[in-house]
């Protein structure tokens, strides 16, 4: 009966821990099209895994995604992010299950999908993920759930959960910590600055600078804050 209990154990732990911890392991060079696979090293691919399929992949030096389908963003229908307007609470990472995990460098034209990102991440157009702790740069368009870091595009950031600085011609988030810069900056809370030609924030504690600038107590020119709940 104990080896049963042991045995059952065992088996439970390896699943719900093997989006973490993968048992095959490459050198060198891998594609991250492999199921399951840590890759120590360059991994490079040609789209993402866009499936159903339960997978976990962990690239730990240099991700190069060639073509990607960054150039397929201008025709998407938004993001989803663009679509939700209230978040509740703190960003749970355990409420997150990552088809990859990118420690160091990512480059494509754009990567899509369940993606943790810690390091630096280059999209030639655009990109979506899930988790980015680092540097995000995006020739169009960055979104991500939660950015821990800085994120740079020439037409929009955006993100649920900000901690760091975004810069882009607009900039959104549901939750901002830190600064926006841009011609357009949106926050639903905004706890830090925002420096633009229009800035908005719903619920602030900071301050705006900007040609326009609008919050829950004022709208007022140049300059405007609330240091107030």
């Amino acid at each position: 009966m104990k080896i049963i209990i042991i045995s059952f154990l065992t088996f439970f732990s390896i699943n719900v821990f093997s989006q973490e911890y993968n048992l095959k392991t490459k050198y060198l060079f891998w594609t991250f099209h492999a199921e399951n696979t840590t890759v120590n090293g360059i991994s490079f691919g040609a789209f993402p895994n866009l499936n159903d399929k339960n997978r976990f992949v962990k690239t730990n030096g240099i991700r190069l995604e060639i073509p990607g389908i960054g150039f397929l963003a201008p025709l998407g229908n938004g993001s989803p992010i663009s679509r939700i307007d209230n978040v509740s609470g703190k960003f749970n990472r355990n409420d997150y299950e990552f088809d990859e995990i990118i420690n160091g460098l990512n480059i494509s034209t754009g990567t899509v999908g369940k993606i943790n990102y810690n390091g630096i991440t280059i999209a030639a157009i655009a990109q979506f993920g899930e988790l980015n702790n680092g540097i995000a740069l995006a020739g169009m368009w960055n979104a991500m759930d939660k950015s821990n870091g800085i994120q740079i595009s020439l037409l929009l950031n955006e993100t649920l959960y900000s901690n760091g600085v975004q810069i882009s011609l607009a900039n959104s988030a549901i939750i901002m910590n830190g600064i926006q810069i841009g011609g357009n900056n949106y926050s639903k809370e905004m706890y830090g600055i925002q420096i633009g030609i229009l800035n908005k924030s719903k619920q602030t504690k900071g301050l705006q600078i900007g040609i326009w600038n609008i919050n829950e107590k004022r709208k007022f020119p140049i300059f405007n804050w609330n240091f107030e709940k």
